[in-house]
């Protein structure tokens, strides 16, 4: 039993939605293939950026330790607000 988890979350404006994966090499090869297709409307995290402009990309991943605690970690790009609805439709398509 895997208690891993390995995920791809979209975020913006209060709507969320979330896929996991098998393993982290599936969900990395998927996060990165979001991320090239939308690269053109990326927004860079040193500018001061209104929340509700953004949508939030994020790759999480959650693992159980020996120890039994769980370390999570997570990666985040953020996207210009417009992109929202064509990055959900593009996951939704690409996401087996």
């Amino acid at each position: 039993m895997n208690n891993n988890v390995y995920s791809v979350e979209i975020l913006y404006s209060g709507k969320y939605e979330s896929w996991e994966f098998a393993n982290r090499e599936k969900r990395d090869s998927f996060y990165e293939k979001v991320i090239h297709e939308f690269n053109d409307q990326k927004v860079s995290k040193q500018e001061e950026v209104d929340d509700t402009k953004i949508v939030q990309l994020s790759s999480n991943n959650l693992e159980l330790q020996d120890d039994g605690e769980y370390a999570q970690n997570m990666t985040i790009e953020w996207f210009d607000y417009d992109v929202f609805s064509k990055m959900l439709d593009f996951i939704n398509h690409e996401f087996e």
